[in-house]
């Protein structure tokens, strides 16, 4: 199943930037939530191309999907 508004359930979990993403993965791995931060680049490019609503996008099982909230969350410091 695709990225398609019918297939989705909830929409993407979006990091800001490099620093937000190194947190992120860090704190997952601290607390055993297996996942992964998606960038949004290709080295093909060298930095001509970039996203500019993210730098990526974290995945992660749904079982999950509300504990990585709060880690962004205080990662952001809501």
């Amino acid at each position: 199943m695709g990225y398609t508004s019918k297939g989705m359930r909830r929409p993407p979990l979006y990091v800001r930037n490099l620093v937000e993403a190194n947190l992120l993965e860090a704190s997952l791995a601290a607390q055993g939530i297996p996942g992964f931060v998606k960038v949004y680049g290709d080295p093909a490019y060298y930095g001509v191309w970039t996203f500019n609503d993210a730098y990526g996008q974290v995945e992660c099982s749904p079982e999950h999907r509300e504990r990585v909230e709060r880690l962004l969350a205080a990662i952001r410091g809501r």
